[in-house]
């Protein structure tokens, strides 16, 4: 990771541009892309010119990068983006049921 990647993340900059987040994240830019594309990451503005990613996005971006490394495999980015919705989706379902036993109890 360059000095300037850890100078980023240090600093906690809310805002990467998609040539910044590719270099911080260790994706490439068309990875950057796709994973936009098929709904997995949401960066703000309409054009890749215009985008910004935040460090939630940093987070995901290199949990991904770093099981694909960890793997050895290629980045099959469909198969991610299923395995993301489904992760997003049983932690909405976690904090629902804690919330319900959590009401539960002060009753």
């Amino acid at each position: 990771m360059t000095q300037y990647s850890n100078q980023v993340l240090q600093a906690e900059i809310a805002w990467l541009t998609l040539a910044e987040f590719s270099e911080v994240s260790g994706l490439t830019s068309a990875q950057v892309r796709e994973l936009v594309e098929i709904g997995v990451l949401a960066p703000s503005g309409t054009s890749a010119q215009e985008w910004h990613f935040n460090h939630r996005a940093m987070t995901l971006a290199r949990r991904l990068r770093r099981l694909q490394e960890d793997l050895d495999i290629d980045l099959d980015l469909q198969a991610v983006a299923l395995g993301y919705r489904l992760l997003e989706r049983i932690s909405e379902l976690e904090s629902q049921l804690c919330r319900e036993q959590a009401a539960r109890r002060l009753d």
